[in-house]
């Protein structure tokens, strides 16, 4: 069931990298997480589909 694999607060990051973001909740209208991270100064917040975030780790890089 789609929605269950990230709870809000979970620390997140696109598979393809980029900034790690922190899960605000999920969407049933759209099935995606809402996200949100900053850039800097500049609050971002997007929808994101399951596929493609997963679970932050520092052992990434």
């Amino acid at each position: 069931m789609a929605g269950n694999k990230f709870k809000a607060g979970d620390l997140v990051q696109l598979k393809s990298g980029g900034p790690t973001m922190t899960v605000e909740k999920f969407m049933q209208h759209n099935e995606s997480y809402r996200c949100t991270w900053f850039a800097g100064a500049k609050h971002n917040r997007e929808d994101f589909a399951e596929e493609a975030i997963e679970l932050y780790s520092d052992d990434k890089k």
